[in-house]
């Protein structure tokens, strides 16, 4: 299973557990949103209606469907906002995991990343104390043992990035930043959130 698998793995397992948390709070924002532009959507609909009564039942008609489509986008334009602040947050959960837990979604992902075991591993400046001795040592020690060099070092450049890290060697570069993996894996999480928040 590689990295982005297991952070796959590790994110959906996030949003499950505290789904009822996350839901409640979406469920919450979706009624106050849905709401305002149900509202808005009526009140424009009675506005239009009542113009069109005077001109003639077609252009009823023509009024009612568009108020109704405005509608439709505004719930639409809602679900949109709850889905990318859903994906904001599970971001800044991924960001603000403690040390053990951050150790625990880094570990694989390098192994994993690693092509030679002799890379250098770009972070964040938030992020380079993060990368303990310890940690690549694990790492390098399991490297070895999969037949790789073992010798992961932490490199002196940093990057603005989301958490996670990106592997270099020479000018090949792999991101497996955060904020990259989400991006990428997007279009096949959305429909997942949005039957958590949304079913």
């Amino acid at each position: 299973m590689s990295g982005a698998d297991k952070l796959r793995e590790k994110i959906l397992a996030e949003a499950g557990s505290q789904a009822e948390v996350v839901l409640e709070e979406a469920r919450k924002k979706a009624e106050a949103i849905i709401a305002k532009g149900e509202e808005e959507a009526a009140a424009k609909k009675e506005s239009v209606l009542q113009q069109a009564r005077a001109t003639g039942e077609e252009r009823r008609r023509r009024a009612q469907t568009i108020a109704e489509l405005d509608a439709r986008k505004a719930i639409l334009a809602a679900k949109e906002e709850l889905i990318e602040d859903t994906f904001r947050q599970a971001l800044e959960r991924l960001k603000g995991l403690d040390q053990k837990q951050y150790e625990d979604v880094i570990y694989p992902m390098l192994l994993a990343a690693a092509q030679t075991g002799a890379e250098e591993i770009i972070v964040s400046p938030a992020d380079a104390g993060r990368f303990t001795p310890e940690l690549l040592g694990r790492v390098n020690q399991a490297l070895k043992e999969q037949g790789k060099q073992g010798n992961l070092t932490l490199s002196g450049e940093t990057r603005e990035m989301q958490g996670g890290f990106i592997l270099r060697s020479g000018d090949v570069e792999i991101n497996n930043s955060f904020d990259s993996i989400l991006r990428m894996q997007r279009d096949e999480l959305e429909p997942e959130v949005a039957a958590i928040l949304f079913s």
